[in-house]
């Protein structure tokens, strides 16, 4: 997404944030607690997939790793 905004491939930002130092962080979040979100969401939306339960957590400001 970034890198879409500032015209340059994926890679490219990737390198300079390595660079810069600058991190993606993930949120400080217990499994447990990663589990009650997605129960929750998925007794709304029982037919959701995986990509609806990270657009979710992202609208939640979550950042989660995908495996």
């Amino acid at each position: 997404e970034l890198s879409v905004m500032l015209g340059v491939h994926r890679n490219t930002s990737r390198r300079y944030m390595k660079h810069y130092g600058v991190e993606r962080k993930y949120s400080n979040l217990t499994n447990v607690d990663l589990d009650l979100l997605i129960t929750e969401f998925k007794k709304k939306q029982p037919d959701s997939g995986i990509r609806y339960i990270i657009g979710f957590l992202r609208r939640h400001g979550l950042q989660v790793q995908h495996r």
